[in-house]
């Protein structure tokens, strides 16, 4: 695992390409104007939370807790994003479904947040790998656009969480 601190750099080059790919190549220029959709919404949340994670990570000494706030909250926010677009558009059963992901994914990121570092990039990639690739075209409530753009987001998140897991899981900096 400390080898893959080696690939920070490269994480992060792959959040910003994947940031950029999902923004402006998956997005409909529309939706830049369909604010405030919870898709929208969720895409400008999450260039904010990049660049916070670079100003943290150059700052001269971590903020250790900063850094795995930022991920753990981005982790339970994510379904929160499909609710709301279910609430807005869905029935009571894309409702229930959708709630079926808050709990799963608040729990991972309170884990991850207070027990184990790498279970919120593992999060964050079953998120993707699960809930986003799950909605992928099955649902009419949420912009068709966005699952597959939250998928490369996920992942590219999921992998800079994997890079720095070495350096989270060190006692003397744990909580």
């Amino acid at each position: 695992m400390a080898n893959l601190k080696k690939l920070e750099l490269v994480a992060f080059v792959l959040l910003f390409i994947g940031l950029y790919y999902a923004l402006v190549v998956l997005a409909p220029h529309s939706a830049l104007y369909d604010f405030p959709t919870a898709e929208t919404l969720a895409g400008l949340v999450t260039v904010v939370v990049a660049v916070a994670l670079v100003v943290l990570r150059c700052l001269p000494k971590r903020r250790w807790h900063f850094e795995r706030l930022i991920y753990a909250g981005f982790l339970a926010a994510m379904p929160f994003i499909y609710l709301a677009a279910a609430l807005k558009l869905g029935s009571s059963f894309n409702i229930a479904i959708e709630l079926v992901g808050v709990p799963v994914f608040v729990g991972l990121a309170v884990f991850g947040y207070y027990k184990s570092f790498l279970a919120l990039g593992l999060g964050l990639a079953a998120h993707g790998l699960g809930w986003d690739l799950w909605h992928q075209g099955s649902t009419s409530y949420i912009a068709s656009w966005y699952p597959s753009a939250c998928l490369v987001v996920d992942l590219a998140l999921g992998f800079l969480v994997v890079t720095q897991a070495s350096e989270h899981q060190v006692p003397d900096k744990a909580l």
